[in-house]
């Protein structure tokens, strides 16, 4: 009678790269053979030719503003020609009009240096939390006092930062300070705000008559409460970096796995079984209250300048609990 051949399987180490050696059969006496590694094949061409439709696209908008540029020019040379105060004040009123046009497109792009500079600032803070990495973060609070210079409401924090800061030899120690001093102070106005926002919300919907009604007001809303959040936090963002943020906005709740929500948290927090002899526009009202809220705490993370090292991070049902009048 044959012998039973057990054969324990090699390891597979990343440092070795080794071949997996499957276990032998019963009662087989060969070598089982090591396994092939597939062939990758290259991935196939996709590629679709030349874009005709963004070559139109480029092709329109570049001739709509040479248009536009002559019809300036000429309007221009005509009102100068009449010479005259007509001419003279139409003149004063297009360089007027191209100033505020100027000033807005200096707005905007101030507004997106601002809300970049606040996920730089939250992306060094990281890395000098996890390395220890004290001139890291040393850079981190200097860049903290040039963005918060001049606020009236943090100039305490300012100061006791300014004091306190060289006599820190840690890195993880100065980052507290900067947290405690500067940011922690902000955090409760901006509950404030997710929780004021959301209760309007949540009554708006409950009494408004319709459903386009309700999704103009809880749109508005909310890009309402982001342009708040933003700017008390210290970006004081115009249209296409409010735009930028509630993209931002979305895509952390995605990444997070946080947008779902349903009858089951309302229950919990009022009372199970209640919200059955609730109206339907009441419940609607809650559910989109606590929307907005879970919104509101992903605008936090967000544009919050510093990551939650002492302090905590608001939670959602406390802030849902609060809305819906809960204690």
């Amino acid at each position: 009678m044959s012998k039973k051949l057990h054969r324990k399987p090699a390891a597979f180490r990343v440092e070795d790269v080794e071949v997996f050696v499957p276990p032998a059969m019963p009662d087989s006496a060969v070598e089982p053979a090591t396994l092939a590694v597939p062939r990758v094949r290259a991935m196939p061409d996709l590629g679709r030719g030349l874009r005709w439709g963004s070559i139109l696209i480029g092709a329109l908008g570049g001739l709509v503003s040479l248009l536009a540029s002559l019809w300036l020019y000429d309007t221009v040379l005509a009102l100068i020609a009449r010479d005259d105060w007509i001419g003279w004040a139409a003149v004063g009123l297009l360089a007027l009009v191209l100033f505020a046009l100027f000033m807005i497109v200096l707005r905007e792009v101030a507004g997106l240096a601002r809300l970049g500079r606040l996920g730089k600032i939250r992306h060094e803070a990281d890395s000098a939390a996890r390395q220890n990495d004290k001139p890291l973060a040393v850079d981190v609070a200097h860049r903290l006092k040039r963005l918060y210079a001049g606020r009236k409401d943090l100039a305490w924090g300012l100061q006791r930062l300014g004091e306190h800061e060289h006599d820190i030899m840690s890195a993880g120690e100065l980052l507290r300070l900067a947290e405690r001093t500067l940011v922690a102070p902000l955090d409760p106005y901006a509950r404030t705000i997710v929780a004021a926002s959301a209760k309007r919300v949540s009554v708006v919907t409950a009494v408004s008559p319709g459903a386009l009604i309700d999704m103009l007001f809880v749109g508005a809303e909310n890009l309402r409460m982001l342009r708040r959040l933003a700017t008390l936090y210290g970006a004081r963002p115009g249209t296409l970096s409010l735009l930028k943020l509630a993209r931002m906005v979305v895509s952390h709740i995605v990444l997070t796995g946080g947008i779902a929500l349903g009858d089951d948290v309302i229950q919990q927090l009022i009372g199970h079984g209640l919200t059955a002899k609730l109206s339907a526009r009441l419940g609607e009202g809650l559910f989109n209250g606590a929307l907005t809220t879970r919104i509101g705490i992903a605008a936090i993370d967000v544009c919050r300048p510093l990551p939650y090292i002492e302090s905590q991070r608001p939670r959602f049902r406390e802030l849902v609990a609060e809305v819906a009048g809960v204690r």
